[in-house]
């Protein structure tokens, strides 16, 4: 099962590495580069988590870094995907600053004491970290969730205004189609935190990279509709 979802991640993946380098003519920019951060983080994460399962030589300290590179890249890094595009659906700055501050801030206060918590389960003294570190795995998880559901519900609420707007039938297609994903992105990130509360970290941790290639993989093709729209002018 590990291998499975595992392995359906890194097609995924690297399926969408190929599409990310075809599509864009300019390797550059923040969007660009944060999903070519967050699917290198999810690789990284799902070859920490393979090697930690399969290879029981490994050092400890040597999974755990790996793991921890990919899972800051890929969860802060999936939001950060999210944000680059909010502007296409969101004209106030003031919302848009408010979702990166929210970004920031959450990736420092969530990724900071579980990095330490996970580094800390590998010292002579990992007991004391035993219980933290279940309560900063939950509390993390729900931040997180919560802020992609704010991110999602954003996109929801500013491009649900045009079915209502009288635009053309393939222009309703696409909002539709992104107010579709962003519903599926929520669901996602519920199935995720319930599995955690539930103390199945072992699934939580064989899904998460299958999950968020899934997510990252269905934003990138809505967001660039949606952008391929505005540059042609919603009629």
């Amino acid at each position: 099962l590990i291998a499975s979802f595992c392995a359906v991640a890194y097609w995924m993946c690297i399926e969408l590495l190929v599409l990310v380098y075809v599509t864009f003519k300019r390797h550059t920019g923040l969007y660009f580069w944060s999903i070519v951060i967050t699917t290198l983080g999810l690789i990284l994460q799902a070859t920490g988590f393979l090697i930690k399962e399969f290879v029981y030589s490994n050092p400890p300290i040597f999974t755990t870094i790996i793991c921890k590179i990919g899972w800051v890249s890929n969860v802060t890094g999936f939001s950060i995907v999210l944000w680059s595009r909010l502007h296409l659906v969101v004209n106030d700055p003031r919302i848009l600053r408010a979702v990166l501050i929210m970004i920031l801030v959450n990736g420092v206060l969530m990724h900071t004491p579980v990095i330490v918590c996970e580094f800390g389960l590998l010292s002579r003294h990992k007991q004391d970290y035993i219980r933290p570190m279940v309560i900063m795995e939950r509390v993390q998880q729900t931040v997180f969730a919560l802020q992609e559901v704010v991110i999602s519900c954003l996109y929801i609420f500013y491009t649900w205004r045009f079915l209502n707007s009288g635009y053309a039938m393939h222009t309703r297609k696409v909002v539709r189609l992104l107010v579709l994903v962003q519903a599926c992105v929520i669901t996602f990130d519920g199935s995720l935190t319930a599995i955690d509360y539930h103390n199945m970290f072992t699934l939580k941790c064989t899904i998460h990279p299958f999950v968020y290639a899934l997510k990252l993989k269905l934003e990138f093709i809505v967001l660039n509709q949606l952008l391929a729209l505005i540059k042609n002018g919603l009629a």
